[in-house]
């Protein structure tokens, strides 16, 4: 073992004790001032809008209002919950994009929202506040009305994003997918809530109508399950399926009236909006090349009890690879299977149990695994007998995941298939929603592979020169953006680097194919990234990856498809020496941590633009991970943030990284990676409790300040950033943060620190009574490799009295008892 192996905290909760500050700020600002005739204009402008609504609905006890808030007025500081939207006016029934509120209210309750809006006054007062000074003082409604761009009114089939034509094109008749139904929250007022209710009770009744609409994203409690696939338990689904498998000429369908359901759906205001459902493709299979190119056959292993298990969700394991698959899923008839998915299935099993093997000193045998085979990908001509909507097909991984955890206590599970997306398909898919689901109600995690670019799309090969780099990415090209569901908040995407020894790739470069992450809600995509294979122009040339196929070949492979197995190998291995005893958040904060940039793109110019392809980087091994050195120390604090209350975990820095006037000088690393609260009602604001870290040191008053620098930034440098800009190219509600304090030259006068851990909700957002749980790791590290940084933090901390154990240690004597 390593002379500084991971310590992990094994006594978490004292850190609780300390109050949250309170955050936030900026109420009361008038952001017209100094132009009171544009604030007149812009009032009334405001108030007519909602006057034009209000003669649409005269009598109505159920209105769906747009306000857009102005750009810099996002703060939920400035949104208008104190006066002009209160809860006795309106309801908060939903938001679309960032600052894009949806209040739910009623034509008397609007009528009232217009006279406060028409109430805020043209010239503001000047007060005189009790210390003597006077203050601008705008109201209320002033201020509100100033923060808020434009208002309208929501309209299901105004906001839908796709044609009736398309949707009857992409519904079809091929049985495959169905319409769902995003609907509003309940308001919480009278008479509000009561027309909600009935306009819900007459949207079950308008789905139960119509088998082209998919009920299971209908709130629950709200309506009556119909005999269908999607709400029966996992035995009556497959034996729905088996009925129709057994009668497949009766089976075929009949095309719905899509156009009939969707005009029914939209005329109720409790409807937020109709999307189409993504559907399932065939698998893509990397092209093979000539076995006798490929070096001398390969010895296959009897599979180790000790490894880890990782379940493959495709077309079924075939062939040599079948001996690694430790159980198999029978849902699928052997004539209703593809030879692309058992290929595609077979490849990655083959890197997962054998890669070492197949690609000595690239991948360690270490990190070999046995296979958990979710073959549940039938032939493309037969994927509506199996599951005649989305929800079907994640009925059936959500019991095959709970098999394979209960059976063989597999909780990473490959995914190397991405969904077509339909028209109109918003940037957060239905089967990302899913995915999270199944995931935060397992305790287990997705690896998917972000997709790749059509051949006609790639881009060129990636050049040395950073300067050339950029100007190829400038040329554009296709749009660009990782596949569904791989921008799950709730688990990993993963993208491709070349391998080495490539004869004109360059190690490290994102392949030509893999896609680049786009603005998706409070995410950087993708996480990680791994070799995935070259893409050579020559079909027949060396990728630098190979697998072996459904019928024995060895094969040349490339594509995101065979990186996201590398990374589930490594998390499997390490969650099974680890003994499972680690949440996900742990699982997946170690793998962050530990992931490093490929030097390509570590130049300054690079920095930013390479996270697009490979988020925080690339995994190292599992051995990497748990051991260490030395000169480092490093401490995983696994827990939960209270409501009302924040962490403090108070140590010193190490000596011999400091003088004798306190100056501390290192290198400081530190990931948190927090278990996302989701409410999708909200759209690009579905996140809604942040949890924020951060490394403090003392000053000479006592006073502790932030010396950390956020690294899971898109961009970074902004003097000034306004609420839009921290969510999205800032990462303010990214679930994952990295942050770092690269201190050469030595800071600050103490060696007294202390990391932090406190959280932010939304506007009217309560926190989870239970809290939200959270791992945090930090690594504090002589760049030198010389000064005893581990003993000394070691025995500084347990002075303070903190109870640390090696993380193998532990895991060892766990497993013992």
């Amino acid at each position: 073992m390593a002379g500084g192996p991971l310590q992990i905290v094994l006594d978490p909760e004292r850190f609780r004790d300390t109050k949250m500050t309170p955050q936030g700020g900026g109420a009361g600002k008038d952001f017209f001032k100094g132009f009171d005739d544009a604030f007149v204009e812009h009032r009334d402008d405001i108030a007519s809008a909602l006057e034009r609504i209000l003669e649409r609905h005269p009598d109505s006890d159920l209105i769906n209002i747009v306000v857009q808030m102005r750009p810099d007025a996002l703060a939920k500081s400035h949104r208008p919950f104190a006066k002009l939207f209160a809860s006795r006016r309106a309801s908060h029934v939903g938001t679309i994009r960032y600052g894009e509120l949806v209040f739910a209210t009623s034509s008397a309750k609007l009528g009232a929202i217009i006279d406060l809006i028409r109430s805020a006054e043209e010239a503001v007062a000047i007060k005189t506040d009790a210390r003597g000074v006077e203050r601008y003082s705008p109201t209320l409604q002033r201020s509100e009305t100033s923060a808020i761009d434009s208002v309208r009114e929501w309209r299901a089939n105004t906001e839908r994003g796709f044609t009736l034509d398309e949707a009857e094109e992409w519904v079809g008749v091929q049985a495959d997918t169905k319409l769902e139904i995003d609907t509003f929250d309940v308001p919480e007022n009278e008479p509000m809530r009561r027309e909600a209710l009935a306009q819900f009770g007459a949207l079950d009744a308008v789905v139960s109508s119509h088998e082209a609409i998919d009920r299971t994203n209908l709130p629950k409690m709200l309506f009556t399950p119909r005999s269908s696939t999607t709400s029966v338990d996992g035995v009556a689904i497959r034996r729905l399926i088996q009925n129709r498998r057994d009668d497949l000429p009766d089976a075929l369908p009949v095309a719905p009236d899509v156009r009939l359901a969707i005009g029914e759906v939209e005329q109720l205001a409790v409807v937020q909006r109709v999307r189409l459902q993504e559907k399932i493709p065939d698998p893509e299979v990397s092209p093979g090349v000539d076995p006798d190119n490929l070096g001398a056959p390969v010895e296959l292993r009897t599979p180790d009890i000790a490894q880890g298990v990782v379940g493959v969700i495709d077309g079924g394991v075939f062939g040599p690879m079948a001996s690694s698959v430790v159980e198999a899923t029978d849902l699928l008839a052997e004539e209703h299977r593809s030879i692309n998915g058992a290929n595609h299935a077979s490849q990655i099993a083959s890197i997962i149990a054998m890669g070492s093997s197949f690609n000595s000193g690239l991948l360690p045998a270490a990190e070999d695994c046995r296979i958990y085979d979710l073959g549940i990908f039938p032939a493309a001509n037969f994927t509506g007998v199996y599951y005649p909507s989305l929800e079907d097909f994640f009925a059936e991984l959500r019991e095959g995941c709970q098999r394979a955890r209960d059976a063989f206590g597999v909780r990473i599970f490959n995914l190397s298939s991405i969904l077509r997306r339909p028209p109109g398909a918003t940037s957060y898919s239905i089967a990302a929603r899913r995915l999270d689901e199944i995931a935060l109600e397992l305790d287990i995690i997705f690896v998917v592979s972000v997709g790749n670019l059509s051949r006609i799309d790639q881009r060129l090969e990636w050049p040395a020169n950073p300067t050339d780099a950029i100007a190829m990415l400038a040329q554009g090209g296709a749009p660009d953006g990782v596949g569904s569901p791989s921008e799950s908040l709730a688990n990993l995407g993963i993208g491709a680097i070349n391998p080495p020894g490539l004869a004109f790739e360059i190690e490290g470069a994102p392949t030509r194919y893999t896609r680049r992450g786009g603005r998706i809600p409070s995410a950087l995509k993708p996480d990680l990234a791994a070799y995935g294979g070259a893409a050579p122009d020559s079909m027949r040339a060396d990728t630098g990856l190979r697998a072996m196929d459904a019928f024995g070949n060895m094969n040349n492979v490339r594509g995101t498809s065979y990186s996201a197995p590398i990374v589930s190998r490594y998390l499997a291995t390490l969650d099974q020496s680890t003994a499972g005893s680690l949440s996900r958040e742990a699982l997946i904060a170690l793998t962050i941590h530990h992931a490093e940039s490929p030097a390509l793109l570590n130049s300054k110019p690079l920095k930013n633009i390479g996270q697009s392809f490979i988020g925080h980087g690339v995994p190292q091994t599992v051995e990497e991970t748990l051991d260490g050195d030395t000169h480092r120390m490093t401490v995983l604090l696994n827990d939960r943030v209270l409501p009302g209350r924040g962490i403090e975990f108070p140590f010193t820095w190490p000596r011999s990284l400091a003088d004798s006037e306190g100056s501390c000088h290192g290198l400081l690393r530190l990931t948190i990676v927090a278990r996302p609260t989701l409410n999708y009602v909200h759209g690009d604001e579905m996140v809604r409790i942040n949890l924020d870290a951060a490394v403090k040191q003392a000053d000479e008053n006592g006073r502790f300040a932030r010396k950390t620098q956020p690294t899971h930034q898109f961009f970074s440098g902004f003097t000034y950033a306004n609420e839009r800009t921290l969510a999205t190219e800032l990462g303010k509600w990214y679930p994952i943060k990295s942050y770092e304090a690269a201190m050469p030259r030595g800071v600050g006068r103490s060696t007294d620190w202390t990391l932090e851990v406190d959280y932010l909700s939304r506007a009217g957002e309560r926190p989870p009574e239970a809290g939200v749980e959270f791992a945090v790791i930090m690594t504090i590290e002589d760049p030198a490799g010389e000064a005893p940084v581990f003993d000394e933090m070691r025995a500084s901390l347990s002075t303070i009295g903190v109870r640390l154990s090696d993380l193998r240690t532990r895991v060892n004597v766990s497993a013992a008892v």
